[in-house]
This record gives C-alpha cells, structure tokens and sequence, in this order.
C-alpha cells in the first residue's frame, strides 16, 4: 500500500485571493501558473501601498515620496540579486522576458549570417528574434518532443554568437542539462543564454555556479505583476551591448553635440519603468524565498511525479516527454488525447465549463515543436506552491468524466 501523499506547502493556499473564486458554486482548482501565476497577498498589497503611500517616480525626483519609492524600487534590484546570486548593477528590469530577450538579440549587433543555436521546442520568445536578427540552428527533437541535447556540439561552429535554452520547457516540463550546454559552449567561447521563465519560480537558480552569459525570467510566473521582466547579463557583456533604448531616465548627459548613457543598470532602463511592477516583484521574490527554493522545487517535483503516473494510467491519453525520469522534471505536463481525441482546447473549455479547472489547451506558443509532432495542440497542466495532489485528482476525475462521454 503506498504511503499517503503529503502537501508540505498547502499553508500557502491561504495567502492567494484567487484560489478563493467560484464558478458555478464551486472553488476552482487553478493548474495553469505556466501562463501566469496567482499573485499572493503580499504582492497585491505592495502594488496598492505604492498606489496609496508613495506614487512618485524614481531615480529623478528629490522629494521624499520620490526617495521612497527609489527605495522600494532598488530594494527589488537587491533582492533579486541576492535571488539568482548575481551584482545588482548586472540586473536589468525588462517588460518580460520578451523583452529581455530581444534587448540582447539587438544589443549583440547580429548580421544575416551569425549563427544562434537553440532547442526546436523553444517557446515563440527566445525564437523569434532570433530569427529576425540572424540564423537559427534548431536542434532536434525526439518523437516524445524531448530536445536532442547531445547534439550540441555537432552544430557549434565559426558563424555562432549565442546559444539558448529554456532551462525548463513551458511545453514540456523538463529540466534541461543547462550546465552541460554551458560548459560545451564556453569550450568554443560561445555565450549562452538561458531562459528562466519557467524555471524560476520552481528551483533555486546560482547563475555564478551555472556560469551562464545571460538569464531572462517573467515576473508574471514568479507570481509577481504583468509587465515586468528581469535580465541578468555578466557585466563585462552588458557592457559590450549597443544600447536599446534611449531617452529620459538613462541618459547621464545630453548635450547639443552629444549625450553619455549612464552605467549599468540604468543605461538600459530608458523612460519611467513600470514602479508598482518592480515593486511588486520584489515582494514575490522575498516571499518565494522565504519559503525556501529547496522546498519548493521538491514539491514541484512531487506534483509532477503524482500528475504524469495519473495521466499516463489514462487510456488514450500520450503524454509528451513520457519518458524522461520523474526526477527531471517539475510539476508540469502536456498531453493529447490521441487520435482521433478531442482537440486540446475542447479538452480545456469542458475541464472548466463542467469542473471548474483552469488548465492550457493549444500550441502554448511552441508551434514548431507541435507540428514536428504532428500534433493540433496539447493540454498543458502545471502547478505552483499552492496546488496539491487533490488539484491532480480532481484533474484526473474531470477528464475521465471527458472520457466517458
């Protein structure tokens, strides 16, 4: 008989206002953080006391509501430093990862012919543009979607500027051997971007111990506000960077002859940021670290093990990345209901038309990882802190009720 599954994070529950809503009656069961993340107390009151107590702009005013919110403002900066164990002034705050993202593809002055490798089951974001701003070399992938990761290296040559990776897939789940496709490419004295988006706020990430060039996260699925992204760059390479974008804010003198950026972070924060965002962030990251990423990434594991045993015991049901070991993977999964199945978004509107669950159905912006499947689509699931193996259960009701009708 196994041993009753346990919920070592169900505390946090509590503090997501969200998890609270109804439909028709009953709670929702919220399994799609993958798209973007409830936010927790903590960080909804740290967006309205900045509203209430201190809106001012920041870094140029003199009064004290302007010191105030310059304060909260860095003090995100160092948090989020002391969150990835990288300098302050090599953390830059984006849009989102989009953004992050295509700051570097500009900043690194690509031609035609420069040559970015990266996974063909990369998330639109860290494909398009590269694509618009030079060559990609798309690394293959399996007949279960996993990317062919020892590949690598065969494809590294004298035309390659970057190399990129999800650390953790949106489609699939997967950690990613992050630390191999470093140490390969630094070999040949390529840098590498990673892309935490979905990996942040489900492991501990030491961007010194992984040694990568560049790391991007959303602050949407780190449960804090839309609209704020974060780029960690090492420092001698943000430096090397063309500037993105220019005006108020970043300049430190302009004259009718010339102007001089200010350094880093500054010179690629132009205009006002989004303050209440960052702000924002900021609570997210110290309440994440407060619980501790050890544990966090231990219970995503857990709900992951739980989730792909249960729906890969359904019939019909073909999980992608199936065989990749339990231990390599977070508390995310996709999935199609085979041929001849409902389509995914037919799957995703009834688990939340009849059993009030919130799950993913579609491309989740990697087409070409579907279509080298040959699949319309998948149902993706994925969790948080505050979901349990109930969450999973319930899932799994919902869609064999699906099934049997």
């Amino acid at each position: 008989m196994s041993p009753p599954r346990t919920d070592p994070l169900v505390w946090t529950r509590a503090d997501f206002p969200l998890l609270k809503r109804q439909v028709d009656g009953h709670d929702i069961v919220h399994l799609d953080s993958a798209s973007t993340a409830p936010k927790p107390q903590c960080v909804i009151d740290a967006v309205v006391r900045f509203y209430a107590e201190c809106t001012a702009n920041v870094h140029r005013g003199v009064h004290g509501l302007s010191e105030e919110a310059t304060e909260l403002f860095e003090r995100t900066r160092h948090e989020v430093a002391s969150f990835l164990n990288a300098a302050p002034d090599e953390i830059i705050f984006t849009r989102n990862t989009t953004d992050a993202i295509n700051l570097v593809a500009h900043g690194l002055r690509l031609k035609p012919e420069d040559e970015i490798i990266l996974p063909a089951s990369e998330h639109h974001s860290n494909f398009m543009p590269w694509r618009v701003s030079g060559r990609v070399i798309s690394i293959g992938i399996g007949p279960t979607g996993v990317p062919l990761y020892d590949e690598l290296e065969s494809h590294l040559g004298p035309k390659t500027r970057l190399v990129t990776l999800a650390q953790v897939s949106n489609t699939l789940g997967v950690v990613a051997p992050v630390e191999q496709w470093i140490a390969v490419s630094h070999s040949r004295n390529t840098p590498v971007l990673v892309d935490a988006s979905q990996s942040a706020s489900h492991l501990p990430i030491d961007v010194k111990a992984m040694d990568c060039d560049f790391l991007v996260i959303s602050g949407h699925k780190l449960l804090g506000p839309s609209g704020v992204g974060i780029l960690f760059g090492k420092r001698e390479l943000l430096e090397s960077l063309s500037l993105y974008q220019t005006g108020g804010g970043m300049v430190k003198l302009h004259a009718d002859d010339r102007f001089v950026p200010h350094g880093l972070p500054f010179k690629f924060e132009a205009g006002t940021p989004n303050i209440e965002g960052v702000i924002g962030l900021g609570a997210a990251v110290a309440y994440l670290r407060a619980i501790g990423m050890e544990a966090v990434y231990e219970h995503s594991r857990d709900l992951g093990q739980h989730l792909v045993e249960a729906l890969a015991a359904l019939p019909g049901v073909e999980v992608l990345a199936r065989e990749v070991p339990l231990s390599c993977r977070i508390g995310l999964a996709s999935f199609s209901m085979g041929k001849g199945g409902l389509s995914a978004d037919t799957v995703a509107r009834q688990l939340y038309d009849r059993h009030q669950i919130l799950v993913s159905g579609g491309y989740h912006c990697a087409h070409i990882l579907h279509h080298r499947l040959h699949l319309e689509g998948t149902v993706r699931v994925s969790t948080h802190i505050f979901n349990t193996h109930a969450d999973i259960d319930r899932l799994i009701d919902g869609l064999k009720d699906i099934l049997d009708t």
